[in-house]
């Protein structure tokens, strides 16, 4: 469990989700777009605020968001508080502009985690901090493989640790909305994919009638990232099997009544078992929402929480 207690209207899951990533008030970040180059001649954008400090802290989005998502511009006004250089990671196609090959991002792909610490190099330390979608990619980067030894610590929000279970969780009639939402812009980007790389043999017809993530999963995402169908993909590229293995600091922060994640996302047993995570399971605050006031103008209770975490291991 956890201390979070918020106003009124947010202990509604579904106000809790919606309001502060729609209407959360503040002002816009000023960031300094880098875009950095991938093995495979494709690119990811990277927008920037930094000082010259010797810590960086890298963001990663959810799924179809981006480093103007107010959940990463939230994050972004916060951490303005801590003497440290803020990375906001923009997936595949997810800044604005579109990438230049077949495939894009999804829930597992660490390769593009790792060119960013390739082309970071001056940070004596770094902190990552992911959201859903991001949250997984980071926990499963801290898990797979040999971490940068950078890394000092990390944060996983409103993380789906089970892709599989969350994929029905989103299936089910409470999340019509978000799963109508991200079809939606998931369908338009493959259609695109599939007319500009008709070599591939993307379905336009089966993609527009994709009625789940099983289906656009099948349809796009297995194929398009070398994996042989949705349940190889999910499979391979949940989180939850590497978190016995990470062996830094580590914070997940799930609520309870976060609709987007089915119950096989609290991973209680793997906390228990390591040492370095700690799981924060408060009964309100939707999927990224944990507003503090009514009116969203204060800092979030994650947000704060974050900060706190991060100054445990920061010299």
């Amino acid at each position: 469990m956890a201390d979070y207690s918020p106003p009124l209207f947010h202990r509604n899951a579904h106000l809790a989700t919606i309001l502060p990533n729609k209407f959360r008030p503040f002002n816009r970040a000023s960031f300094i777009r880098k875009t950095i180059s991938t093995p495979d001649n494709d690119f990811i954008d990277v927008d920037t605020i930094q000082n010259g400090a010797k810590t960086a802290i890298i963001l990663l989005h959810g799924l179809e968001g981006s480093s103007q998502s107010l959940y990463i511009q939230g994050m972004t006004e916060a951490l303005r508080s801590i003497n440290c250089d803020i990375l906001c990671m923009n997936f595949r196609g997810c800044s604005g502009r579109v990438n230049n090959s077949f495939q894009s991002y999804h829930s597992g792909k660490t390769d593009d985690l790792r060119t960013i610490f390739d082309a970071f190099r001056t940070y004596g330390s770094i902190h990552l901090i992911g959201f859903s979608l991001g949250g997984n990619v980071l926990l499963k980067y801290m898990g797979e493989k040999k971490a940068d030894s950078r890394v000092k610590s990390c944060i996983a929000i409103s993380t789906p640790v089970d892709l599989a279970g969350s994929s029905d969780a989103l299936n089910s009639k409470e999340n019509t909305l978000y799963l109508t939402r991200f079809l939606r812009q998931l369908k338009r980007k493959a259609i695109e994919k599939a007319q500009r790389f008709p070599e591939d043999s993307l379905q336009i017809q089966q993609l527009r009638s994709a009625k789940n993530f099983l289906d656009f999963d099948n349809l796009y995402t297995a194929p398009a990232h070398g994996f042989i169908d949705a349940k190889d993909y999910y499979e391979k590229s949940i989180s939850k099997q590497f978190l016995k293995l990470i062996d830094k600091p580590t914070l997940i922060i799930n609520a309870l009544n976060d609709s987007f994640l089915s119950p096989s996302c609290y991973p209680a047993e793997e906390c228990k078992e390591n040492e370095h995570l700690t799981l924060l399971t408060p009964t309100f605050g939707g999927h990224v929402g944990f507003a503090s006031d009514t009116f969203m103008r204060k800092l979030f209770w994650h947000e704060q929480k974050a900060i706190e975490f991060i100054a445990n291991f920061t010299a």
